[in-house]
């Protein structure tokens, strides 16, 4: 098993691979209390992201970026690379569609209780 600098037990809440003139960004994000997301951002080297994916939420920082490592090593499969040196400069378009995981998780998020003595039968 080859090792990669972002295997291992340090935080890793940003990852930058490179194939030719692509770059995919891999961003761990806060999305609310005890929740993450991993966001995967594609485009152009030099240009603003095209594509993007959202995962989550994760219960824990740890499980989100478990997650970024497993999507990273499949990256590798398909000839991309990690580049260390490079900085991620889609940041804020990362924490923007983490929101949208947020908005979702708060809209289904509650406490539901069916009192059957405030409704009147159906038949």
């Amino acid at each position: 098993m080859k090792l990669h600098y972002f295997s291992g037990r340090s935080p890793l809440r940003a990852l930058v691979m490179k194939r030719d003139e692509r770059r995919i960004e891999l961003h761990v994000k806060p999305v609310g209390e005890e929740a993450w997301a991993l966001v995967a951002l594609s485009g152009p080297d030099n240009g603003q992201p095209e594509r993007h994916k959202c995962q989550g939420p994760y219960k824990s920082a740890s499980q989100a970026e478990a997650a970024l490592r497993g999507v990273a090593g499949s990256l590798l499969a398909q000839s991309y690379e990690p580049a260390p040196k490079v900085h991620a400069v889609w940041t804020v378009s990362a924490q923007r569609h983490a929101r949208t995981i947020r908005r979702g998780r708060d809209a289904n998020a509650g406490v539901y209780v069916f009192d059957p003595d405030q409704h009147e039968p159906l038949w």
